[in-house]
């Protein structure tokens, strides 16, 4: 089943995020303790203005457990989507630091910034089961091009999303890794 993520699902969704960070390699996963970071996270999440607020997310559920998410926004929106984690920080005495620094997208686009699926429900077409619903997610939010950049080295994930109707129109690199930036026009 699909739904939209609920307040009540932050601490799983934190978690299903960690995933992705982790293989992202970004360099403030070493300044702080995982802890720590995940409990700033949890409460930024709260804020519908983060990339990573719960209102931004749609899950998967499978067996009454999160089997997957995918979080997104505007790209328009790129230049203050983390403010409200980075005010946290401040407030908190943290040396502030972005989490992402480098461009993912660009206006005109809603910009799939994260798809995760947890490990236990792997292999089991819970990605295709997230992409499949976000056109009607994100036609109800005024846009027609969906966007994600895709790790170069990920062959599978790539051949999931031209399978889908994702082209690729471009490539980025983001904290040192090459990605190919794609994007599928809802009609």
């Amino acid at each position: 089943m699909i739904r939209m993520a609920e307040k009540k699902d932050i601490k799983e969704l934190c978690d299903l995020i960690w995933i992705v960070l982790k293989d992202m390699e970004l360099p403030i996963l070493n300044e702080l303790p995982e802890e720590s970071l995940k409990k700033l996270m949890q409460e930024a999440m709260l804020n519908e203005h983060y990339r990573y607020g719960y209102r931004n997310g749609i899950v998967c559920v499978r067996d009454n457990q999160l089997a997957g998410v995918c979080f997104g926004y505007k790209g328009e929106l790129e230049p203050i989507i983390d403010q409200p984690l980075i005010k946290i920080m401040e407030e908190l005495n943290f040396k502030t630091r972005l989490l992402f620094t480098d461009e993912e997208t660009q206006s005109g686009e809603w910009y799939l910034d994260t798809l995760v699926t947890a490990p236990n429900f792997r292999r089991q077409g819970v990605a295709l089961e997230l992409l499949s619903a976000l056109p009607d997610f994100v036609k109800k939010q005024g846009e027609t091009i969906i966007s994600l950049n895709c790790d170069q080295d990920n062959e599978s994930a790539k051949q999931l999303y031209e399978k889908m109707g994702y082209r690729k129109v471009g490539e980025r690199t983001i904290i040192e890794h090459r990605y190919s930036h794609m994007q599928y026009t809802i009609k």
